[in-house]
Parts: structure tokens; sequence; C-alpha cells
């Protein structure tokens, strides 16, 4: 088992028709932003600072447009690790009957191993919602980590306030909440169900989120001012979304998606703050895939 430092980067290519669905918005205004711009903005950020890192995909998006599917082979191309983000994304997965959950996770996983060329090991649920039973399901599929329990307070009771005021204004989002139960799982790595959970990572003792979207909030002396807690961790799972790297004005995103603060902070601050944050992990713990991270926290 690694005894040092260690950290892993990664980015969940949530398409913008996703957002559309957490918001309850028009769908059909979504354009393919995520794929064609902020993904190879991650690309070119992690090539720049010599790191590899994940990148966890829809996988139905790699049908739906040929531009994903390119994209998806440049990344493998580049030495960065591909992991399922679902076969469609629904929200709901945990929620669903053990004939939709396999054919979701068994989808996925034979879509992106056939563009890796070997079977992939990774995956991350829709909204960090996980249960047992598909904890087990994975592991009958053939994947080897979860990267989904985000043990997070704020993010939970955050998430929980947006989703009662939607109600109350008569909005439906496609999220959901799982057990609360997940604000104090476990923070470090840990074996479950014949799988190794890579757990988001929240500041120690704080618990609080550590992920692009809270560090787009802070800004860069936010980060600086917070950057003595994460010291304190052994282990980084940082985890981003290619929306992070889109730019409103620059990538004629809809102004309806405002909603989402990964998109009111422009392109070239994003840009000095990721490149400041991954720059000080691979420093200062070394930054590898989270394929290789989960192998390693229980070799």
């Amino acid at each position: 088992m690694r005894g040092g430092p260690a950290a892993a980067v990664n980015v969940d290519i949530d398409s913008l028709y996703l957002y559309y669905r957490l918001h309850d918005l028009d769908e059909a205004r979504a354009t393919n932003a995520v794929w064609e711009r902020g993904v190879p903005r991650f690309l070119d950020l992690f090539d720049s600072l010599g790191v590899k890192a994940t990148f966890f995909v829809v996988a139905s998006d790699l049908e739906r447009w040929p531009a994903a599917r390119e994209i998806a082979e440049r990344l493998v191309a580049s030495g960065h690790e591909l992991g399922s983000h679902s076969w469609s994304h629904p929200y709901d997965l945990t929620r669903q009957h053990d004939k939709f959950v396999r054919n979701e996770l068994k989808r996925s996983f034979d879509l992106l191993s056939d563009v890796v060329g070997r079977p992939i090991t990774g995956f991350r649920a829709p909204g960090y919602t996980m249960t047992d039973r598909v904890l087990r399901l994975l592991a009958e599929t053939g994947y080897r980590y979860d990267s989904s329990i985000f043990p997070c307070p704020p993010y939970y009771l955050a998430k929980l306030g947006v989703l009662a005021s939607m109600a109350l204004r008569g909005k439906k989002s496609q999220s959901i909440v799982g057990p609360p139960s997940v604000m104090w799982a476990k923070t470090r790595p840990y074996r479950t169900h014949g799988l190794v959970e890579m757990p988001v990572t929240v500041l120690p003792g704080l618990r609080f989120p550590f992920i692009g979207t809270s560090l787009l909030m802070m800004g860069l002396k936010g980060y600086r001012l917070i950057r003595p807690w994460l010291r304190r961790a052994r282990v980084v799972n940082l985890e981003f979304h290619g929306i992070d790297l889109c730019d409103l004005q620059q990538d004629g995103i809809d102004p309806a998606l405002l909603k989402q603060p990964d998109l009111r902070v422009d392109l070239d601050n994003k840009l000095a703050l990721f490149t400041e944050v991954i720059r000080d992990l691979r420093d200062g713990w070394g930054v590898d895939t989270l394929e290789n991270l989960a192998a390693d926290m229980v070799a």
C-alpha cells in the first residue's frame, strides 16, 4: 500500500444538456461546448503541467456526437484514463431496478473499454449518489474502483436546500440526494464490496468541499487561505467538471446557465487558479490517475 502523500485530478464530463435537466430548463437549447471547448482546455492544461488525469465519461455522448468520440480518443492517446460516468447519467440511478442499473453500467463499460483498448476500471455515479447495492453491481460488471463518495456536509445541505427551493417554486430538478450518512463517510480510500472506494476530497477536519466548483467560488485568494488545511491531507482526489473550463461569452453558452457558479468566472482567471492548484498538487503530492492510485492503495 502506498505510504506517502498522493493525489489524483479528474474531470466529470457532464454535457450542457445535463445542466438543463438539473435546473428544469429546455435542453433543446444545449450546445456541445463542454466536449468541444472545456475538455480540450483541460487536456492542454494537464499536458502543460505534465500530469495524467482521469476523465469520467457519459458513454452515450460518444454515440451522440462524433466529435466527443474523437476527443475521447485524444485523451487516451495522451495517456489519460477514461472512467465511466454511467451510460446516460440518470440522476436517480440508485433508485432504479437492478436490470436498469446493470444496463447503465455494462453499456458504458463496454463502449469505453473499446475506446481505451482494454477494460476500464473506474466509475463515478451521477450526483455522487451511491448505495451498497450499486457498488455490488459495479463489482459484478468488472469495475475495480468507485469514486462517488463525497463526504461533505456543506455540499449535502446546500444541495438539499436548492432542491427544496426549486420545489417551492414549482420547478423539478432531476437531481436527488442520497442517504445523509454520506456526510460522515470515510475520507480516505478504503475497500468495500470488492472495490476500492476513492472518496472525493474534503478539507481535513473542516469537511469543506475541495472541488473545481468550490475553488471557483473562493478564487485564488481563497485557495491560498485554505492551502494550509489542504496540506494535512495525505491523499487528495480533486474533481473538476468539464464546464469548469468553459467560458460563457467565448463559448456562446446560454445565459440561463449562469445558475452554475462555474460560468460566473472568466476563462483567464479559471486557468490561473487551476494551474496554481494542480502545480501545488504535482509538486507536493505527485499526481497520478485514479486507476493507478486505487491499485497502489491496496497493493
